[in-house]
């Protein structure tokens, strides 16, 4: 709280900077104190700035709380609220950093000491007993740890990934081989976001190096399926990285800069379209980095995770802040990741005190934390089809979560 005597001061200075000569006598004269423009006076229109500065942030309050009630319904207790269970011999115990699960029970797993593994689970799903793993296959597609991986959507039995050994690859899960596709190697430090384009037409990696490399699909006659496009320099590590969902446009976070970059290539090559500052009131000041991105379900907002235990909700068209949550913890050393759940009414963040926050988005309310863990949770998707979220993290286990408050599936 400001001191009296500093309050004294700004309103001193105003009443003088504005010529209430009689005003400023009175206060003078009420409080003891004189004002003295030769020692008293910092810079001009202190009070001024306070004041617009406290409006401003009055302003973007209140226009996400209607942005908010107005754009998004309530929730009806449709998120996961129980364990249901937990696969913890897919990795023999490795870290895990990364899973991916498709709605044919296709699931894929990336780990610390260059593992892969892929594993089918019995579907159709049966609530009354867990799934269970019909095959696992392990994968040598890197010399280190898996840091990312996606499958293609639409061919399902491609896997693209990328490792901390600075390359990519893509795996062809109906190979009988198990051998590797193609491995890319257009990068020089980690490769930490992998992810395909919804048309499956192309795919981007990014990486410490501070650059984003985007492939494109070549024709059918050549012997590689995919070749560098264009590669992308910012001025820092690139720490996020999303593709919408229903169009090939893209967004790049990159570590200490205020600033989201968005990309089309709808030409066939990668345009910047715009810049979105991050900031609520659209200054330069670094003070969160977005550590990981993704678009809502239906593509209308950007969520953000920070390094400064809050998520953060921008309108994409606006470029807006219209939300954000707190209650997770996750600092400068953490690697949060989040989700949307399936109709886009809930998120789900993880947390460093190995816990899932459950939040709506509507009222931003922490509405649950999912505990079951027991190392740090690294990753999370939700499986739309089966209505299952999953995790996996520091404990060597992939968790499979359900929602018992409402059926999901019919």
């Amino acid at each position: 709280m400001m001191e009296d005597k500093e309050v004294i001061r700004l309103i001193g200075q105003f009443l003088h900077e504005h010529g209430y000569t009689q005003a400023l006598e009175a206060l003078t004269d009420e409080s003891g104190r004189r004002f003295d423009p030769a020692t008293m006076v910092k810079k001009t229109g202190e009070l001024q700035a306070i004041l617009d500065e406290h409006l401003a942030k009055e302003k973007i309050k209140e226009e996400a709380s209607v942005s908010l009630d107005r754009l998004f319904e309530p929730g009806q207790q449709e998120y996961v609220n129980e364990l249901w269970c937990s696969l913890g011999q897919l990795t023999a115990g490795m870290n895990i950093l990364v899973v991916r699960l498709l709605e044919n029970g296709a699931l894929a797993i990336g780990a610390s000491k260059a593992m892969v593994v892929t594993a089918e689970l019995s579907v159709p799903i049966s609530w009354e007993c867990p799934p269970s793993i019909l095959l696992s296959t392990n994968h040598l597609a890197c010399n280190g740890a898996v840091l990312a991986i996606n499958f293609h959507p639409t061919k399902r039995n491609l896997l693209l990934g990328g490792s901390m050994d600075r390359t990519a690859f893509l795996l062809d899960l109906d190979r009988t081989d198990n051998t590797l596709v193609k491995k890319f190697q257009n990068h020089t430090k980690y490769v930490v976001q992998a992810q395909w384009a919804p048309s499956g037409k192309y795919f981007a990696t990014a990486s410490y190096d501070t650059t984003v490399c985007v492939y494109r699909e070549t024709t059918e006659e050549a012997e590689e399926m995919y070749e560098l496009l264009k590669t992308l320099t910012f001025k820092g590590a690139v720490e996020s990285f999303a593709f919408q969902h229903h169009s090939d446009v893209f967004v790049v976070g990159v570590r200490n800069d205020y600033l989201l970059y968005c990309y089309t290539l709808e030409s066939g090559s990668p345009v910047k379209t715009r810049e979105i500052n991050m900031n609520a009131l659209g200054d330069d000041f670094v003070s969160f980095t977005a550590m990981f991105c993704s678009f809502s379900p239906d593509d209308k907002y950007i969520l953000l995770s920070t390094d400064k235990d809050r998520l953060i909700l921008y309108g994409w068209d606006t470029g807006k802040q219209i939300a954000n949550f707190y209650g997770g913890n996750s600092d400068t050393y953490g690697q949060p990741r989040h989700c949307w759940d399936q109709g886009g009414r809930y998120i789900y963040g993880s947390s460093q005190d190995m816990t899932i926050c459950v939040w709506e988005v509507r009222s931003q309310k922490l509405v649950t934390r999912l505990e079951g863990h027991t190392g740090t949770v690294r990753d999370l998707c939700f499986c739309d089809k089966l209505g299952l979220l999953v995790s996996a993290g520091y404990d060597g286990s992939v968790k499979l979560w359900r929602n018992t408050l409402q059926p999901i599936l019919p």
